[in-house]
């Protein structure tokens, strides 16, 4: 089995961290493909909904033990200022990519559901130790 120590986890994250900048800052063409409406909005909440998940594993560890607002907090506000941080980037860097309030709400949903999801995850495994 794959064990993940504090190092690991840090790696990882903060690989997935220059991901999210990479893959926000380079001006990427639409597919044509796909006509889904707010597509992007889908996509900006499920890149911060794993960012949280990831920066918690790293914060917590995934064994539960200390309360979900504590490493939760700290992922979210990561996971916020990068997301805000991006956007700003976006406004008055780059070419082709602009800022945009909805993009910066549609993290805040996937930030939010992250968190909502570890706590159940708590509460299933402290429900599963008390049988």
């Amino acid at each position: 089995m794959l064990k993940l120590n504090k190092r690991k986890l840090f790696l990882i994250a903060i690989t997935y961290t220059i991901f999210v900048y990479v893959i926000c800052l380079v001006k990427i063409e639409k597919p044509k493909d796909i006509s889904v409406p707010n597509f992007d909005k889908l996509v900006h909440f499920g890149i911060y909904f794993i960012f949280t998940l990831v920066w918690f594993a790293y914060f917590e560890g995934i064994k539960f033990v200390t309360p979900i607002l504590k490493g939760g907090g700290k992922a979210a506000i990561l996971a916020f200022l990068t997301g805000v941080s991006i956007e700003f980037l976006q406004q008055g860097f780059t070419k082709g990519r602009s800022g945009d309030v909805k993009d910066v709400f549609a993290n805040c949903l996937g930030i939010l559901l992250a968190i909502v999801f570890l706590y159940q995850i708590k509460k299933y495994k402290e429900l599963k130790t008390v049988k």
